[in-house]
């Protein structure tokens, strides 16, 4: 792309030659143009150009910017900091969004116990209506265990489980085979690490919750040899604190909890089916067993495995000079921003590598991290975060990572920036998880690179000024100085060079060219002013053959201007444009 800034050499140059005639015969028969030479020497004299100037060329024109540029003009004081019609390089880019879960864990290894106990003995003696007797302790064993829990789960301090299992309650007697009755207030404790209720509505009309881990019968339940209580039962809580050290999840990947089950209270027989002077031996047989087990929510430390895609974002027409390999831009306070989308209640840490891209190939590279020696990159659980990733600190930004390398990436504008190799990571701190549900982790990118360079800025621009031959053709000189005025009020110091070029536009090798001059940097408010020249001199007789000049700008920092946002009404001007031609003119009017 070309960004014209125009400084014709020699735009206006007219000479006025006055021809004398003298009046007198005319001979006919003479032809003059044939006998007399037409070429008129000013030999040793210097003939110079009346001043001239050229309008203001604002930095807008010196740019050229198309609409699908990445660079652009801040429209509205404030926006990004800025102010109206400072340059910033705008780029978005997202990934595809990342999924993870946890699968929900069922415990592969589940087992109760059935125990017998017998009952002092029933005796008729007193012609009441029933005889009871209160059992001693029974207690029944529960475990459950997998040695292949996922190792997804670091750490757990409880869990909501689904845990179903049935409580058989019967007896057996060798002399007795009525009915014997459970009597209302009967317990069945649980151990405390457990949240317990009635399994269906058949087990809630006869037995009620006492506390979180003891249920009660509420009334009076009959039982036969062969017709006992079954009542379904269903855990929904694991406290594991509360577990003996080595239960709970001990180790990775392996899950226990091992405990009792007691049962007591009163049981009784009717006197109608035990005569006065009958007795009757009884064994209350208790059954416990599980029929699954599931962890469905926990709490504790949980990293899932979160795969974070290659992010790429384009960078678009972008002027020529600005990604000149010879350039080093050091912008003063490049950002990206990382809009990061995480409904997930783990809050998760993210680092990776951010590389630059010219022509296929990568220019420059940095880390961004805690791995790589920044801040770490917090995205918190079941938010929206915006991290400011800048080479310097932003006031601003309540999540800020300063990474000092950042501005290599924009040494010379790139064709395209790559977010890869990203790694993420849980931050090992309590969280309620619920498992088998899908989480999002989605990473938005807006860079926003403000056109304020730093302290070792060097821009290289080239500009190519030609087809002067049309107008030189007719002249024959040895020399020629251009002076100019300059007023610049961008930000930069320039010093100026060129090379001539002849008609095919290669370097004319027999004229040397000096650039005397420098332009120092300037504001809107403080323009600075200076003079430059340009001399060429021919090395053989004439200049015959110069059709131009490659123009090279070397701009640098001024250190008085560090951070300065170049601004689209920043301008340069050339004032008294003068032309000299030195070392004799030799004009051919044949």
């Amino acid at each position: 792309m070309k960004r014209p800034l125009r400084l014709k050499l020699v735009q206006g140059l007219s000479i006025a030659l006055v021809a004398v005639g003298a009046v007198g015969c005319v001979d006919h028969d003479y032809d003059l143009s044939e006998d007399i030479d037409l070429t008129i020497s000013l030999g040793g004299d210097n003939l110079t150009v009346p001043g001239s100037s050229t309008e203001q060329i604002f930095l807008s024109k010196i740019l050229d910017l198309n609409e699908g540029s990445s660079i652009k003009a801040v429209e509205v004081d404030g926006m990004y900091g800025l102010a109206k019609g400072d340059y910033v390089l705008l780029q978005e880019g997202s990934s595809s969004p990342s999924y993870f879960d946890v699968e929900e864990v069922s415990i592969g290894h589940i087992n109760g116990s059935k125990s017998t106990t017998a009952l002092p003995e029933f005796y008729n003696v007193t012609g009441a209506t029933s005889v009871s007797q209160t059992t001693q302790m029974i207690l029944n064993t529960m475990r459950l265990s997998d040695d292949n829990v996922t190792t997804d789960l670091v750490s757990l301090s409880s869990a909501d489980v689904d845990v179903n299992l049935t409580i058989a309650v019967g007896y057996t007697s060798p002399d007795f085979s009525g009915t014997a009755y459970i009597e209302k207030g009967y317990d069945v404790v649980f151990d405390p690490c457990w949240t317990v209720e009635p399994g269906d509505a058949a087990t809630a009309a006869i037995l009620e919750n006492v506390d979180y881990h003891t249920l009660r019968f509420k009334q009076r339940y009959g039982i036969t040899a062969s017709r006992q209580l079954v009542a379904k039962v269903r855990i929904t809580h694991a406290d594991l604190t509360k577990v003996p050290q080595g239960q709970g999840l001990y180790a990775p990947g392996k899950f226990l909890i091992e405990n009792e089950v007691e049962t007591y209270g009163n049981v009784s027989i009717d006197l109608a089916d035990l005569p006065i002077g009958a007795r009757a031996n009884i064994s209350v047989v208790t059954d416990i067993n599980v029929s699954d087990a599931r962890l469905l929510k926990v709490r504790g430390i949980v990293d899932p495995k979160i795969d974070i895609a290659e992010t790429t974002f384009d960078i678009n027409d972008i002027p020529d000079f600005l990604s000149d390999p010879a350039n080093n831009l050091d912008m003063s306070n490049p950002q990206i921003t990382l809009s990061i989308v995480n409904n997930s209640p783990l809050s998760i840490t993210l680092e990776g590598m951010l590389t630059s891209y010219a022509d296929g190939k990568a220019i420059e590279e940095v880390g961004i991290g805690a791995s790589y020696g920044t801040a770490a990159i917090v995205a918190y659980a079941n938010a929206t975060t915006d991290i400011v990733i800048s080479r310097e600190p932003v006031a601003s930004a309540a999540n800020n990572v300063v990474v000092p390398d950042l501005s290599s990436l924009l040494a010379t504008v790139p064709d395209r920036i790559s977010f890869h190799d990203a790694k993420s990571k849980a931050v090992a701190q309590p969280a309620e998880f619920v498992l088998g549900s899908t989480y999002t982790f989605d990473c938005d990118y807006n860079a926003v690179i403000p056109l304020a360079f730093g302290d070792a800025m060097q821009l290289h621009y080239t500009h190519i000024e030609n087809e002067w031959d049309e107008d030189l053709s007719d002249y024959d000189f040895n020399t020629a100085v251009v002076t100019a005025d300059v007023v610049n009020t961008i930000p930069l110091d320039m010093t100026p060079s060129a090379v001539p070029l002849n008609v095919a536009g290669d370097e004319f090798a027999n004229v040397d060219v000096t650039v005397d001059g420098e332009v120092p940097a300037g504001t809107v408010d403080k323009p600075s002013q200076a003079q430059i020249s340009i001399t060429l001199q021919s090395k053989g007789a004439t200049l015959d053959g110069l059709d131009g000049v490659k123009l090279l700008f070397d701009a640098i920092a001024n250190r008085d201007f560090v951070g300065v946002n170049l601004n689209e009404n920043q301008s340069i001007k050339f004032e008294n444009i003068r032309i000299t031609i030195k070392g004799g003119v030799l004009v051919d009017l044949n």
